[in-house]
């Protein structure tokens, strides 16, 4: 009994470390210079598409003169990847826009425009270079890109992204990019595994080792997550399967994958918006939009805006606002509008597909006073897990040890 007390003492102990406090850290705010430009960040669109990978931060920036490019963050040391000074690669001219960043072992891929070109580059801090634009060609097709998607995944050297052609010989598909070698995933002259009917859209996707997890739909309104691997495909679920509950699955949407999981935003014929998970052990629900979050601040989480999953560990922005993880087995509040980060009143706050590393999650905040005139915002990241969390750990596997064992059967 008194071995019992001490180690839900200590369970106890643990689970406060993992609740809080969590460890935040501002990267930038709308004081900071913006590197190799004039000005600050002090303007309404200063941060969008905010992405981490271990100690970097990167995002698409816009400064207080309205001009845009992407930034990265490292150490409390920031520099320009691209900005409208950059010549695009293969292009003839200087980058006029860019959209979603995403970071990795590599460095930051990002989505530029500008320059008689279009498409997705790379920077690896010394060389600017491109992943795939308008001056490839197709990969088992006839003619080159008319263009690429801003949505894309990149792990390391690899990414996958949509491409577009004007044939109808080559009409939009999926691609990887494989340390500059393109391939097809899928396009719309295919089907989906044992249905006649083409694909009519290819809606999400994102890359797990070798193989391409996606989500793609036929005209008659059939949808399904898919796998591919060596140009197999195969069907993970579909709109055809019930849940649990005897609900089907009416809908499925994008999703995120990590280590051989695939984490997929799906209704049900009830019409509640829930985030799935599926593995080799099979389909298991990790969070309902009606259900109560932890910290009571809405009667339920009111669907989900972006998520991100990696290192098993779900991070979301739910639709009351705030931003929520499942670390260590139940559902944490991370942050949210009330919340206070440096002494700061939070109002608004955004977090993207590819704002969590495993390690760490990077989102922006509006803090109260922002306005038309004067710019309250910032980027900052969390450790997730919080501080002591990894002693949380190890305190349940000594409870667990120290329990009485069952006899073999």
């Amino acid at each position: 009994m008194k071995r019992l007390l001490i180690s839900l003492s200590m369970l106890a102990a643990g689970q406060a470390a993992l609740a809080q406090p969590w460890r935040f850290t501002k990267i930038v705010d709308t004081d900071t210079p913006v590197p190799s430009d004039v000005g600050t960040f002090n303007i309404g669109g200063a941060f969008q598409s905010v992405s981490v990978y271990a100690d970097r931060v990167a995002f698409r920036g816009r400064s207080k003169l309205g001009r845009v490019g992407v930034y990265e963050w490292r150490g409390g040391v920031g520099r320009a990847i691209a900005d409208q000074d950059t010549m695009v690669p293969r292009g003839s001219g200087v980058f006029e826009n860019f959209r979603d960043v995403n970071v990795t072992s590599r460095g930051s891929t990002f989505f530029g425009v500008g320059g008689g070109n279009s498409g997705l580059f790379y920077n690896d801090g010394n060389t600017l270079g491109h992943v795939a634009d308008r001056m490839d060609d197709i990969p088992d097709g006839g003619g080159k890109f008319t263009g690429v998607t801003n949505a894309h995944h990149s792990v390391g050297t690899s990414s996958v992204f949509g491409g577009f052609n004007s044939s109808a010989a080559q009409p939009f598909g999926i691609y990887r990019s494989d340390d500059g070698v393109l391939s097809r995933i899928a396009d719309k002259t295919m089907s989906p595994p044992g249905h006649a009917e083409l694909f009519s859209a290819m809606l999400s996707w994102h890359l797990d080792g070798t193989a391409t997890i996606f989500t793609a739909e036929t005209a008659s309104g059939y949808r399904a997550l898919m796998r591919s691997v060596n140009g197999q495909i195969t069907t993970l679920v579909d709109t055809e399967q019930t849940w649990t509950d005897g609900n089907r699955f009416n809908y499925i949407g994008h999703m995120r994958t990590s280590a051989g999981s695939t984490v997929f935003r799906a209704y049900t014929d009830d019409i509640a918006e829930r985030l799935y998970k599926i593995s080799d052990e099979g389909i298991g629900l990790l969070v309902d939009e009606n259900m109560p979050p932890p910290d009571g601040s809405s009667p339920t989480y009111g669907g989900f805006v972006d998520f991100a999953y990696a290192n098993d560990t779900l991070v979301f922005e739910a639709g009351n606002g705030a931003m929520y993880t499942d670390f260590g087995g139940s559902m944490s509040r991370v942050i949210g509008p009330g919340d206070s980060l440096d002494g700061k009143k939070i109002l608004n706050l955004t977090f993207y597909e590819h704002g969590f590393d495993g390690t760490t999650a990077a989102f922006w905040v509006v803090f109260e006073g922002d306005s038309s005139f004067f710019s309250n915002r910032a980027i900052y990241t969390v450790t997730i897990p919080a501080p002591g969390a990894a002693g949380f750990a190890l305190i349940s596997a000594l409870a667990l040890s120290a329990s009485p064992r069952r006899r073999a059967r």
